[in-house]
């Protein structure tokens, strides 16, 4: 998992010595690798670890941004702390900008330890959070895809029309969108319909937004998988794009000023398929 700096106006040793502590993510009888460098996604890429743990919230590994003349002493004092592997080789250092990057990985098979860092080019901060996009087809496949804060107006549209057809044509089960904040908006589709929910993760109730029509007909609307009550189905391709479209643009639920009706449901209803 990537730790941001937050409210913290720089990661200090002692900070991150501490985090390390109170979240005992070493403890165990897995070997961890300690590193340091300017480009962590290239060089957690070149340990083995792919685009989607590096963008996730993968526990096999932990990185912090850290002021460079802190990073090596964080490194040392960890790795003497917790019985760590390192190699000094490994580690991509550069003077271009204030901050390097020390991470921590659990040494499995899968991981290389070794890596050539000569062709590696310094970021100055860490990758923005993506937004994750997880596709249930009607056939069973699971598709999932992951977009980063490179995404281009182009790409935005793009992806806006295929969210279009597939309302249209019926060709998912589920829709699942994890925005960069972690919020998520979910899609359940039937035929020319879907039912529209949001959750903020913020609820210790486990409850979570169920988009509304405004009728009260309880009559059940048979899904692709499952039923629902008429007043939770969405048959309005444009009342469909105009919440998917604001969430992925802001980030939140669309509400009164979109025309965006909400109601409160409870964890035990969630969908199956979600």
């Amino acid at each position: 998992m990537i730790w941001r700096r937050g409210n913290y106006d720089k990661n200090t040793v002692e900070m991150i010595l501490q985090q390390i502590k109170f979240g005992r993510y070493f403890e165990g009888s897995s070997k961890w690798y300690a590193g340091v460098t300017a480009n962590v996604v290239q060089s957690l890429t070149a340990h083995g670890f792919t685009r989607e743990e590096i963008y996730g919230r993968s526990r096999d590994f932990h990185c912090w941004d850290i002021p460079k003349e802190n990073a090596l002493q964080c490194k040392n004092a960890v790795v003497l702390q917790y019985n760590m592997l390192s190699d000094e080789n490994s580690d991509f250092l550069s003077e271009k900008y204030p901050n390097l990057f020390i991470y921590f990985f659990a040494a499995a098979q899968n991981r290389t330890i070794h890596i050539d860092v000569s062709s590696f080019t310094p970021v100055k901060s860490l990758p923005d959070e993506p937004i994750f996009v997880t596709e249930k087809l009607r056939s069973g496949e699971v598709k999932r895809e992951i977009y980063d804060g490179s995404l281009t107006a182009d790409g935005f549209e793009k992806m806006l029309e295929h969210f279009r057809s597939v309302f249209l044509n019926g060709t998912l089960n589920t829709l699942v969108i994890q925005h960069r904040n972690t919020e998520e908006m979910w899609f359940n589709f039937g035929e020319g319909c879907c039912r529209i929910s949001y959750d903020a993760h913020t609820s210790q109730e486990g409850g979570y937004a169920s988009w509304r029509n405004g009728s009260k007909a309880r009559k059940p609307v048979k899904f692709f998988e499952g039923e629902y009550p008429a007043y939770m189905v969405c048959t309005d391709v444009e009342q469909y794009m105009t919440a998917l479209s604001y969430f992925l643009e802001k980030g939140r639920k669309p509400g009164k000023r979109q025309n965006v009706q909400w109601a409160w449901a409870k964890e035990d209803k969630l969908p199956k398929n979600k």
